[in-house]
């Protein structure tokens, strides 16, 4: 998620256009739209992957530009409005073959992108290779503003030769009408590889059934930068030692939730309990508690189920700084990558019933992600573990899961009956989430999605009750999980008002029978 505590002005536009709550930490963004650099990096491709080729790599012409190139989380570029304006990759290819092509793209989107077309309609684009021309028509995609962008896997194949060659996308309209479009990848990839993918991926799927039966969960952002109400901070150390776990399990039993996605790596990376790996890489930021099997015990008790939010978070060194993520060793970073979530999954077994990973399209899949490697540490120790890889406002970009994390809101998933209708069984049946278990992850108070703020109480809630309730009963129609983030203060406790809040929704949700 993007991080509205890092760049106010994107939590501005995306509170104010579409109430996406931005969540990841960018602190090194610099906010503003620059040119892509002159001269493109030669893509190097493998015959045996999905060859993630990002726009913000090409070498383009006119006014198409980056959108945030400072950041280490990548995005797509913007301001392609004409049909001369061309986005070339320079591949190199160790043996001749044929590649399908998929595109991550909006045609005339709102979120974040200067679309002010009144009556955008489909732009055909043109794909030239070295031997071949592939041909396509974007549609304008009718749908939420936080679910416009798409993935479309393109009909036919590209032939590219062994050695160097140039790839080119281009708009060729015939109607002469203004268009507006924003491209974030182009994909290649052989199709028995694409094959291959999908079932290893379905192999590894596992059910959701059991946050379809939770009706609703909440997510918890408690890390070390989580403030008191009054007061000075305490050490994280200090505090993971005196969290209450059976008064905050108590709590949680209250609201009716059924299961917590609990935030430890959210903004600053700490993890509360002796992990070896973790203190591998961040010396100093684990505790001798084990704050997360005491909360899956005390939580168990009281049937509710413990997932972890996991974020890659370095903001101060290491792989999470600025443009440095871009030229990291990535074979290096995914093993230990694995290796920490791999020993976090074998430490807690069953007691850990799920993974909300962040930046999935954004950081994971611009580094071309071992997906199945990922996703197999993830499930390690109990594999009916349940995997999601947040997109944000974009396309899902991996079969190698099992939900859509959904951040945004309420509104654009209880609208469209063709991807997700009422009476349904929870998975989404085309567009940008195809195949995958319905949620939607959103902040219940007005703050931010932790409790950052010192010497100041916990927000209001942002949604009326009457309303939440409503929101979460169309939810159920459509098997459509909700994870609502809920602010707590470092002690555990939340704000009154939230307590109240919960009462009547799990009232009207929950009745006692």
């Amino acid at each position: 998620m993007i991080r509205s505590q890092s760049i106010p002005q994107i939590a501005a536009i995306c509170s104010a256009i579409c109430a996406v709550s931005c969540h990841a930490n960018l602190a090194h963004s610099q906010g503003l739209p620059n040119p892509i650099a002159p001269v493109p990096h030669t893509k190097q491709i493998d015959p045996a992957a999905q060859n993630v080729l990002m726009a913000s790599d090409s070498k383009a012409t006119g006014d198409i530009k980056e959108i945030w190139p400072g950041a280490a989380a990548r995005f797509w570029v913007t301001g392609w409005t004409t049909k001369d304006d061309t986005i070339t990759w320079t591949v190199n290819t160790p043996a001749a073959g044929d590649y399908a092509v998929a595109l991550n793209i909006v045609n005339c989107g709102h979120v974040l992108i200067d679309c002010k077309l009144t009556d955008p309609g489909p732009v055909p684009v043109e794909i030239t290779g070295p031997k071949n021309k592939l041909d396509f028509t974007v549609p304008h995609r009718v749908s939420s503003m936080t679910d416009e962008w798409a993935r479309y896997q393109l009909p036919g194949t590209l032939a590219l030769p062994a050695g160097e060659s140039k790839i080119t996308i281009q708009a060729v309209p015939t109607d002469g009408k203004p268009f507006n479009l924003a491209l974030f990848t182009m994909e290649l990839a052989k199709p028995n590889v694409i094959a291959l993918q999908d079932k290893e991926a379905a192999a590894l799927r596992s059910s959701t059934k059991w946050m379809v039966d939770s009706k609703y969960g909440l997510m918890i952002t408690w890390t070390s930068v989580t403030m008191p109400q009054h007061g000075a901070q305490k050490s994280y150390e200090q505090a993971v030692k005196d969290f209450d776990v059976d008064k905050f399990a108590d709590f949680v039993a209250g609201t009716g939730a059924g299961f917590v996605a609990w935030a430890t790596s959210w903004s600053t990376y700490y993890f509360p309990a002796p992990l070896k790996t973790w203190a591998r890489v961040a010396p100093g930021q684990t505790t001798t508690r084990d704050l997360i099997a005491d909360l899956a015990t005390a939580l168990n008790k009281r049937g509710i189920k413990l997932m972890i939010y996991y974020h890659a978070g370095r903001t101060d060194k290491d792989f999470w700084t600025g443009t440095g993520a871009r030229t990291m060793d990535k074979a290096a970073y995914f093993k230990e990558w694995e290796d920490t979530i791999r020993e976090i999954g074998l430490r807690y077994g069953d007691k850990l019933a799920g993974w909300w990973f962040d930046d999935g399209t954004t950081f994971y899949y611009t580094l071309q992600a071992p997906w199945k490697q990922m996703t197999e540490a993830a499930k390690a120790g109990y594999p009916a573990r349940v995997v999601g890889y947040n997109s944000w406002i974009l396309p899902d970009t991996t079969k190698f899961q099992d939900y859509a994390c959904g951040e945004g809101g309420f509104d654009d998933r209880l609208t469209n009956e063709d991807e997700l209708p009422i009476g349904g069984n929870g998975i989404y049946l085309s567009g940008p989430h195809k195949g995958l278990q319905a949620t939607v992850t959103l902040p219940n108070e007005g703050g931010d999605w932790g409790h950052i703020s010192a010497d100041k109480p916990i927000p209001p809630p942002n949604i009326p009750t009457p309303k939440m309730i409503t929101d979460i009963q169309k939810s159920v129609a459509r098997k459509l999980v909700p994870i609502i983030n809920l602010e707590i203060y470092q002690d555990g406790t939340p704000s009154p008002a939230t307590v109240e809040e919960f009462k009547a929704i799990k009232a009207a949700i929950k009745p006692v029978t």
